[in-house]
């Protein structure tokens, strides 16, 4: 597509120091980073036609808490020249990332290395503004196209042992959705500007063990993307909340470059073989040489003006009972009192890590109870995007595969994405049928209650039939 669509990139190094506090597993026996596996990045992508400016942020953190994501959209629209709700943060969801935010969820402020988390984020939010800056600095006339690949890096991660507990791990039998969704961004010599490479299973391939700071397997996908077809690379992470890569659960540094390769290859095959300047084959002639050769010339198509546009809305979600906010909120202050005093010098690693587990999980179950005291329904933001072709619609919520695969079978554009990991993170979205399983997802890491699923179907369909009109 070609007129008046324009883009530009900016990407800022957001790597933290070594010594930040590392605590995103409950079961680690440390508290500080030790190293660097690979840089993290923060990458901003600035589409503009006409009045409409509308920004997509890439940001390699494991969780961004909505109310840093609302400052986060802010820094951009002001740089950007656009609203705030026409920003887009994704985050790509590594648990090997530094801890963000103090105080939650088990980050207790008297845990070593969290004092350099404060400076970290001012260095985060400058980061920011100077890749915004230099996206829109880079603006230049565009083109797009879109199209989906298949990798079987990802498998269903609700694991059912022998004892009948569900618990994380690689469930080789159960639901997953291989889908890679891929937007090709080129200027109009079809000179790749940026990519868009969504997918949607859990970075949770460095683990528990693992001391270093990594984007895990979504950095590799972008370095990938880059080498292969040139340009910049974001990774929107999708509906991963029931799937994981098929390597996990390890401290193999080598284990997310081989799954970020094979999904970045796979994405590489998809957006190579795009073409963002519409043709049509046609037999020219016959040249004869040593043997006659057959000539086929490839036509100019007739473009349409590109359709860019915006939407957010909030979604009304039913929430559970999760039990009594003062008692959860008492065993949450007890456990973190627990994991801020035990004395690491002498305690052994499974105590440290049974302190630490303790300490994370009343953490989540006090902050749901907070949420759910009272309610039926919370509020979250669901946020559209439609470039040409392409719909993406994203939440602040971990849903599962099959809720992202029912949108896209039934999205009234040829090529959409429902994505988790967006604005902000208010809790997983299962499928009705899994809360009879019970597990981390549905006990532990979610306020919402079975229908929760088909009201963020019905919503994201909703939006994309919207989106789909404007044009």
């Amino acid at each position: 597509m070609t007129g008046g669509l324009k883009a530009g990139v900016g990407r800022a190094d957001i790597t933290p120091p070594v010594g930040i506090a590392h605590v995103n597993w409950g079961a680690r026996t440390h508290d500080r980073a030790e190293g660097i596996d690979l840089p993290l990045w923060l990458t901003v992508l600035l589409l503009a036609e006409g009045r409409e400016r509308i920004a997509i942020v890439d940001v390699d953190l494991g969780v961004v808490p909505t109310e840093d994501c609302e400052e986060f959209r802010q820094i951009v629209a002001e740089e950007a020249k656009c609203a705030p709700a026409d920003v887009r943060i994704s985050y790509g969801h590594t648990h090997a990332g530094p801890s963000w935010e103090v105080g939650r969820f088990g980050a207790q402020e008297e845990l070593p290395g969290m004092e350099l988390v404060p400076a970290y984020r001012e260095s985060v939010r400058a980061g920011l503004r100077a890749a915004t800056q230099t996206a829109a600095a880079a603006l230049r006339p565009a083109r797009i196209a879109a199209g989906y690949g298949k990798s079987d890096v990802s498998v269903n991660r609700r694991l059912r042992t022998p004892e009948g507990r569900t618990v994380v791990g690689q469930n080789w039998d159960g639901y997953s959705d291989q889908t890679v969704t891929v937007v090709r961004i080129d200027d109009n010599e079809e000179n790749p500007i940026a990519s868009l490479v969504g997918f949607g299973t859990h970075p949770i391939i460095l683990a528990h063990e693992n001391r270093l700071i990594s984007p895990d397997y979504p950095g590799v996908v972008k370095r990938t993307m880059e080498e292969l077809v040139g340009g910049t690379c974001l990774f929107l992470q999708g509906c991963a909340g029931d799937q994981m890569p098929v390597e996990g659960l390890t401290a193999d540094l080598g284990a997310p470059r081989r799954i970020g390769k094979r999904l970045g290859a796979e994405a590489a095959r998809v957006c190579l073989g795009l073409r963002t300047r519409p043709t049509q084959r046609r037999f020219d002639r016959v040249v004869e040489s040593g043997a006659p050769l057959g000539i086929w010339v490839n036509d100019p198509l007739p473009e349409t003006e590109p359709v860019l546009r915006a939407l957010s809305r909030k979604v009304a979600l039913p929430v559970r009972n999760y039990g009594s906010s003062q008692a959860l909120g008492a065993e949450a202050e007890k456990w973190a009192a627990a994991s801020g005093s035990i004395d690491r010098s002498r305690a052994t690693p499974q105590e440290i890590a049974e302190v630490n587990f303790r300490a994370k999980r009343a953490a989540m179950d006090a902050h749901w109870g907070e949420l759910c005291s009272g309610r039926t329904q919370v509020e979250v933001e669901l946020h559209g995007i439609r470039l040409g072709p392409v719909g993406l619609i994203g939440a602040p919520l971990e849903p599962f595969a099959r809720l992202g695969a029912e949108v896209r079978q039934a999205s009234p554009l040829p090529v959409t994405q429902l994505a988790g990991y967006t604005n902000g993170w208010e809790g997983y979205v299962a499928t009705p049928e899994e809360f009879q399983s019970g597990g981390y997802e549905v006990e532990w890491a979610t306020p919402y209650a079975p229908t929760a699923a088909s009201t963020l179907v019905n919503a994201a369909l909703a939006m994309l039939r919207d989106l789909a009109a404007s044009g």
